[in-house]
């Protein structure tokens, strides 16, 4: 059995929860290990059973506390101990102000196991936004160390097509078959994937608008009949603190028919609530994906460059809602082109496998001794 590090993002975010599905689904017979030294994920993972993470006893603390061994960066010792890297995620690329230290581990991580021929594997993930020349070349040295590097979007592609390991495919999720989750009602219901704007950068100052505007996407469709429900898709980045800001200013009448949904590790609980909606107001990079693939009428609403980008290399940019347009969310000409939103599948699906061709190339091959 193949044992493989994977380096991935965990804070109970559907959309970074649903990579680690995937990967452990379609490769049972490998032993994955994430680069996680919390408890919190424990009972998520314990369903899968590939799935493992780091271990970090009170021994280990102490040692590292007392500065006698540094387990948490002992990047020599765990290329000895695992076969492959991964590093899974969406917008795992982006210039932020901590970037010279998690560069630094990072880069560190590949040379030690690049020292030791083991292999390392970049999936699913965008490139940016990036703002300096210095980000952009540290990355173009950390890319060319990597066995494979496959894009989701033809926007980073491009920035880096020029190198043989670098590919694309459209993103993981697509991959998903929600047949077995889909349940339809007789209601009218719609949904809101809700963002807290000031956690991405320079979106701040669409804070009040993003409020009022959705505000008054949900009166206008609860006049009409609708069912409300809005999600959360991760509470650590602000999501539910903001459904508890646009309840507020709603009315009590209007605020007892809305209802609220948090995600919290159940993958099949989040799947099957999308897939009743009649219309999506998706906020969230992958509750467009998971819209469409329920065949629900989509509204994207436009926070960051990466889900445009995404969702024109499907030729899927009918309606794009950015933030300053943000009244097309109550706007009833917009709503009407909404009902019947949805696109077919079946190639991009298909295509989106093609993230797992060089690693399930790997995870069939032999191991050298």
């Amino acid at each position: 059995m193949k044992k493989v590090l994977v380096d991935i993002y965990l804070q109970f975010n559907l959309g970074d929860d649903l990579f680690l599905d995937i990967l452990a689904k379609k490769y049972p017979e490998t032993e994955f290990t994430i680069n996680y030294l919390g408890k919190n994920y424990d009972k998520f993972i314990k369903q899968y059973p590939n799935i493992k993470r780091r271990q970090y006893n009170l021994f280990k603390k102490i040692g590292q506390r007392l500065k006698l061994i540094n387990y948490i960066n002992n990047y020599n010792k765990l290329a000895d101990e695992y076969d492959a890297l991964i590093f899974i995620g969406g917008s795992i690329f982006r210039e932020e102000e901590y970037h010279d230290t998690l560069y630094k581990e990072r880069i560190q991580m590949v040379h030690e196991f690049k020292q030791k021929q083991k292999s390392v594997f970049v999936i699913g993930s965008n490139f940016g936004p990036y703002i300096t020349e210095k980000f952009l070349n540290d990355y173009i040295a950390f890319f060319k160390l990597c066995d494979d590097v496959c894009f989701r979007d033809t926007f980073s592609y491009n920035l880096f097509k020029g190198f043989p390991n670098v590919r694309y495919a459209p993103d993981i999720v697509f991959q998903m078959d929600l047949s077995s989750f889909l349940i339809k009602v007789s209601k009218k219901r719609v949904g809101f994937s809700i963002i807290d704007v000031r956690h991405k950068h320079g979106l701040s100052n669409y804070y009040n608008e993003y409020i009022k505007s959705t505000v008054k996407s949900i009166e206008m469709f609860m006049e009409e009949g609708y069912e409300c429900t809005l999600m959360s898709f991760c509470e650590h980045e602000g999501d539910l603190k903001v459904i508890k800001t646009i309840k507020s200013n709603i009315s009590s009448e209007l605020r007892k028919n809305i209802s609220v949904y948090s995600y919290e590790g159940n993958i099949e609980e989040a799947l099957k609530l999308i897939s009743t909606f009649n219309i999506f107001i998706a906020a969230r990079f992958h509750a467009n994906i998971l819209g469409l693939l329920s065949k629900t009428g989509l509204v994207p609403i436009i926070y960051s460059q990466k889900t445009e980008n995404m969702l024109r290399d499907i030729n899927f940019d009918n309606i794009l809602v950015s933030m300053d347009e943000l009244h097309l969310q109550y706007d009833e000409n917009t709503i009407k082109k909404v009902i019947n939103n949805t696109n077919d599948l079946n190639i991009i699906s298909k295509e989106s496998e093609r993230h797992f061709e060089k690693l399930g190339t790997f995870v069939k091959s032999k191991i050298a001794t």
